[in-house]
């Protein structure tokens, strides 16, 4: 009995025991939204996709085979002069047909048809790789400043709670001096009214707080409500204008297409080679001369070569000159406009580390400040309200001081996100 009571006293403990918070970093964020987004079954997708279309491109290689027949009456035919059909025992040619034959054709040479659709759907599927890479690092980048705009929210609310207790602290020091008479009440009121503002400032970002994390927990498709999230390091980032955004590389595979698309139409004009065999029966065959029906068959090779064709095949080549001188023009506008963005996020960065340096000192000045006035307020050389405002100015210090590390962080994100390196 007294092993049984032991065991449902721990049962209970565990049940009101409160929930472990699981540690959440940015980078399990990240992977966990990358794997319920949609653009990864996309992306496999895309791959059958792929193989489906080079086979497509290259089906007029496979051998094609095919059964014709015939039966109709013709019109006069050709045939001997009645003395010679006579003397050798000819009889005339019967003007009824029928046949039935196999025909099969394998192509040798297509003029480089293949070749060039199949390099061409390899380019236009990397596009559409691309895009989807492109649409899973605006997925990270929405991820990042959720994460990084919970961790100000909680920076905040440590901040204020820290300040909070303070006020608490000196509240009930001077209630045991007013009982002494030796501070007035409305010093203690005034303290007692800055706590219940902070209280009011505290609920907010706790409900904004909460959003977030709703809105996270749908993308990552992980319940983070009691999720405890830590501050990463700061990312290692270089400081020069390379950049291998993945737009680079759609605006090449893109101009590559549209040349092998060039080449596509050209080798419509180049000579075409198949094997051909056709074999059959009826009447007539090959030998004219015949009136039976009889086995007959075929077999070569089959040519043809476009003669006239050239000015459409200029004309397609011209356009997709102007195309590709378009398409590149672009490519050297956004490189423009990516180096100028790359620019100014690393001045930002620079400001923001010089920021950070001034915040360190700046604090420390606040922090002694307000030590000193925690005597002074309990000695009456000053009042609630300056001892307020001096903790304020010192709550501002260290929530900058905060919020610019963030800051920092996001730069650093955002810097990574314009070079193509999240």
């Amino acid at each position: 009995m007294k092993r049984i009571l032991t065991i449902a006293l721990l049962l209970l403990a565990f049940a009101i025991a409160p929930a472990t918070a699981q540690v959440v970093t940015i980078d399990e964020c990240q992977q966990w939204a990358v794997a319920q987004s949609s653009s990864n079954l996309q992306k496999e997708l895309n791959e059958q996709l792929l193989q489906v279309k080079l086979n497509d491109v290259s089906s007029h290689y496979y051998p094609t085979l095919q059964i014709d027949g015939a039966i109709g009456y013709m019109s006069p035919i050709t045939q001997l002069p009645e003395e010679i059909a006579a003397d050798y025992g000819i009889a005339a040619p019967r003007h009824d047909l029928y046949n039935v034959s196999l025909n099969m054709q394998q192509v040798i040479f297509d003029g480089l048809q293949a070749s060039y659709g199949r390099k061409r759907e390899k380019l236009l599927n990397n596009n559409e790789i691309s895009k989807l890479d492109l649409s899973i690092a605006q997925l990270k980048e929405q991820i990042i400043n959720m994460y990084l705009n919970l961790l100000i929210i909680d920076k905040q609310i440590e901040i204020l709670s820290n300040v909070e207790k303070i006020f608490q602290e000196q509240s009930d020091q001077l209630k045991v001096l007013l009982k002494a008479g030796v501070v007035y009440a409305n010093s203690i009121a005034q303290l007692d009214v800055e706590g219940l503002k902070i209280q009011q400032q505290k609920d907010e970002m706790l409900a904004n707080r909460e959003s977030l994390i709703s809105s996270l927990s749908i993308l990552t498709g992980k319940d983070l409500s009691n999720a405890e999230f830590v501050q990463p390091e700061l990312p290692n980032v270089s400081y020069d204008l390379g950049s291998s955004r993945l737009e680079f590389s759609i605006f090449e595979n893109t101009i590559n297409s549209l040349e092998y698309q060039r080449k596509l139409h050209i080798s419509k004009s180049l000579p075409k080679l198949a094997f051909m065999a056709i074999g059959g029966y009826g009447r007539p065959n090959y030998n004219l001369l015949s009136n039976k029906a009889d086995w007959f068959y075929v077999v070569g090779l089959k040519f043809n070569v476009p003669l006239i064709d050239w000015a459409k095949t200029k004309g397609v080549s011209d356009i997709i000159v102007l195309q590709k001188s378009i398409l590149e023009s672009q490519q050297a506008d956004f490189t423009k406009g990516n180096q100028i963005a790359i620019q100014e996020k690393i001045n930002e960065i620079k400001r923001i580390e010089h920021l950070l340096i001034l915040d360190a000192e700046i604090t420390q000045k606040y922090q002694e400040i307000r030590e000193t006035a925690n005597t002074q307020l309990l000695n009456g050389t000053i009042t609630a309200m300056d001892y307020i405002k001096l903790q304020n100015d010192e709550t501002l210090s260290i929530t900058a001081r905060e919020v610019h590390t963030i800051q920092l962080l996001k730069a650093k994100y955002e810097l990574m996100a314009l070079k193509g390196q999240l």
